[in-house]
């Protein structure tokens, strides 16, 4: 959730600032799942097509998955003090979604014209394809990284904390992995100018769809071919708070499964290696409901339950 998959990788940006932002060194962290988490609704992009008031009920789904396993509340709504900000975001990631599902008409027109639409379409398929692929790299990279960065933060937080030299080494990881959020951003800036393009292209093929036969089975329009992943969703966690920011949804289903597994980020939980799992790094699952692998992993995070 191709043009693009929907979510390549949800990037865990966790940058332990509840250590390491005006850090004492001796602060303790509080255990997860021990005060539910309070949220509040930030940007709110009526492009989606969906309302508040289903966009909040969509949101309640997606907690009741992990509250009804956990037997406690663990997500609250609090519209003015909650401090994990939810955003629905509009860009190039919805914007292609919509332009291509609109190219699925079956019209008729000359041999020519339908092969002229049809070289353009692979070749802007190609290019953005190019760009997503450089995103999923640098995601994929940070992931890792920030992976082995969490790995050392627990180490320091169950040990004595009193090494210098150690502190000052995470220290500077912590500024790396931000240096590198930023790069993402700039990379999804570029992604953002391409969508101008692929927006001319989608006015074209709109005035010649009365005449051309667009043949989906070739042309793979957005539904079957982009993939069910979470990059339609990202949990954030730096300086300036925390937040998870939808940028792309087909249908309810599959905004509940984001919401849900970027919930899970927001508790603590990483990626599972489970087809079926809310928290698998694909969208592939067909129901809303916890796997016995995502019931292991929220347990041992939540201290058994």
């Amino acid at each position: 959730m191709g043009l693009m998959r929907t979510g390549a990788i949800a990037i865990i940006v966790l940058f332990a600032i509840f250590l390491f932002s005006g850090l004492a060194r001796n602060e303790k962290i509080s255990l997860p799942c021990e005060e539910p988490l309070a949220y509040n609704i930030g940007i709110f992009d009526r492009r989606f097509g969906i309302t508040q008031k289903d966009f909040l009920s969509a949101l309640a789904e997606a907690e009741t998955i992990w509250e009804e396993s956990a037997g406690k509340e663990l997500f609250i709504y609090l519209p003015e003090t909650g401090d994990l900000s939810i955003n629905l975001i509009y860009d190039y990631r919805q914007e292609i979604t919509k332009t291509l599902e609109n190219l699925g008409k079956v019209v008729e027109e000359d041999e020519s014209t339908y092969e002229e639409m049809q070289s353009k379409y692979v070749l802007l398929k190609a290019e953005y394809d190019n760009l997503e692929n450089l995103y999923d790299a640098q995601v994929k990279v940070l992931n890792e990284q920030n992976d082995a960065y969490q790995a050392k933060v627990e180490i320091w937080n169950n040990g004595k904390r009193n090494s210098k030299a150690q502190f000052d080494e995470l220290e500077n990881e912590r500024i790396d992995l931000q240096a590198k959020v930023a790069e993402l951003k700039a990379l999804e800036k570029q992604l953002n100018e391409k969508v101008a393009e692929v927006n001319s292209l989608a006015e074209r093929l709109n005035r010649l769809a009365n005449s051309l036969n667009l043949n989906a089975e070739k042309f793979n329009t957005v539904g079957a071919s982009r993939g069910e992943t979470f990059t339609g969703g990202m949990f954030l966690s730096a300086d300036e708070g925390r937040s998870i920011d939808i940028y792309e949804f087909s249908n309810r289903e599959k905004l509940v499964r984001i919401l849900a597994h970027e919930l899970g980020h927001a508790l603590g939980l990483e990626h599972l290696d489970d087809s079926q799992a809310i928290m698998y790094y694909l969208n592939e699952g067909e129901t809303s409901v916890l796997t016995q692998t995502d019931l292991a992993a929220l347990r041992a995070l939540c201290g058994g339950m």
